[in-house]
Order: structure tokens, then sequence, then C-alpha cells
């Protein structure tokens, strides 16, 4: 099908042009998991907070009352 020196020529380019595209494919990919897990590890935190500030509300209110009551 091909001539051997064809190949030898052809076969650098296409080993340089996948390369090239996995080197994009995996930035693109790294990028998004990363924001992804960026976003889910900040409401994971927000979520946190929120129980934690909640229970502290909470039983503060319960130490105020009164023992005379």
């Amino acid at each position: 099908m091909f001539r051997p020196d064809v190949k030898s020529k052809l076969l650098p380019l296409v080993l340089l042009w996948l390369a090239v595209h996995v080197v994009l494919l995996a930035a693109l990919l790294g990028a998004k998991f990363l924001l992804t897990k960026t976003a889910v590890l900040a409401l994971l935190l927000v979520g946190a907070a929120v129980l934690v500030f909640t229970r502290m509300r909470t039983s503060q209110r319960k130490l105020t009352h009164s023992p005379m009551a």
C-alpha cells in the first residue's frame, strides 16, 4: 500500500499529531474535573459550616434558659 520511505516519513507526523491531541485532551479533562472537584468541595464546606453554625446557635439557646423558671 505505502512505500517504506513514505511510511517512515508519515509515522513521526502521525505520532506527533496523536501526542498533541493527547496533551490537549488531558488538559481539557483535567480542568473540567478539577473545577468540578473544587465546586463539590466548596459545597461540602458550605454545608458543613451551615450545620456547625446552626448547631452552635441551638446549643447556645438551650444554655441561656434560666434554671429559676
